[in-house]
């Protein structure tokens, strides 16, 4: 029995549990220790703090084409009001459907989020989101105020099955109750900015930037699956030209993959907003987005 299937069934046998409490209490029981079999940090968590992981199917190159079935899953949520929680079921598969780098059977994590339009974007491409999980520093009350677009594109994403969670820092995400023990085929954090330090030395505002992305990139390392990969999107002019990505990685122990120019274009309805509750876009040109993984042995590092 898989992992994910465990949690499946794990969460099936809790909705039965509600209608029928005495054949759900010993079903419950009986598959909690097949869950810590194969997921043992769940033994010092709640089952409550447990959500499944999602449809971890590799990506087959962009230039393969592949039609997959469409299959249903049980997943576990919890609601925007409360700490209840319902089962929904979901179409987890659809024919594969890329935008740019991604496409729809990635496991993808959305970090930084600002009014949540790109995730929007790839919800939109890929017509179904349970793949993705889409963050923000920002509670969903700020966003609501300060966004114009945000409380559109977040019921965009809900409405596509997208898990939307607020709150989530970049650099302590792995310590996460639940979404620390996920695993993700591609991480994303577009421009990341640690904020606008004017009265600190040139010197003393790169520290603040280069601090936020090494943190990112030690949580976000620990959340890769085997062949994942993380994206930094980033500016490479002037100033941003001094925050030494690459190298920041490599002390990280990531390799970079690649760096390909970005293109806002690609990503139809994306807004780069200047954050930190401001609703004007920037230019974000000229920029690249950085692509890590892990290293391996073989890499001789």
């Amino acid at each position: 029995m898989g992992l994910i299937t465990s949690i499946m069934l794990q969460n099936v046998i809790k909705y039965l549990g509600s209608k029928i409490i005495s054949f759900g209490t010993l079903f419950c029981n009986a598959l909690n220790g097949l869950v810590h079999n194969y997921f043992p940090s769940a033994r010092n968590r709640s089952e409550s703090s447990i959500l499944p992981l999602l449809n971890p199917t590799l990506p087959p190159p962009p230039e393969v084409v592949v039609v997959a079935a469409v299959s249903s899953q049980e997943i576990l949520e919890q609601t925007d009001d409360d700490d209840s929680e319902v089962i929904k079921s979901v179409n987890v598969v659809d024919d594969l459907k890329w935008i740019k780098h991604y496409n729809n059977r990635h496991k993808i994590l959305l970090v930084g989020e600002g009014d949540f339009s790109f995730s929007a974007c790839l919800a939109l491409a890929f017509g179904q989101a349970s793949n993705m999980i889409a963050t923000s520093l920002d509670s969903k009350n700020f966003l609501k105020k300060n966004y114009k677009n945000a409380r559109s594109n977040i019921r965009e994403l809900s409405i596509r099955d997208c898990v939307v969670v607020h709150g989530i820092d970049a650099t302590d995400m792995w310590n996460h109750d639940w979404l620390g023990e996920m695993r993700f085929d591609r991480i994303i954090y577009n421009f990341p900015y640690a904020g606008l330090f004017h009265k600190m030395s040139r010197e003393s505002q790169l520290r603040q930037h280069r601090r936020l992305v090494s943190l990112f990139l030690k949580n976000a390392k620990e959340m890769l699956s085997e062949n994942g990969e993380i994206h930094i999107s980033h500016k490479t002019n002037g100033f941003h030209s001094e925050w030494k990505l690459v190298s920041i990685a490599s002390s990280h122990r990531l390799r970079l993959i690649e760096e390909v120019e970005f293109n806002q274009d690609d990503y139809p309805g994306y807004n780069t907003k200047y954050g930190f509750g401001g609703d004007e876009n920037f230019n974000c040109n000229p920029s690249m987005t950085y692509k890590f993984g892990l290293r391996s042995d073989v890499d001789g590092f």
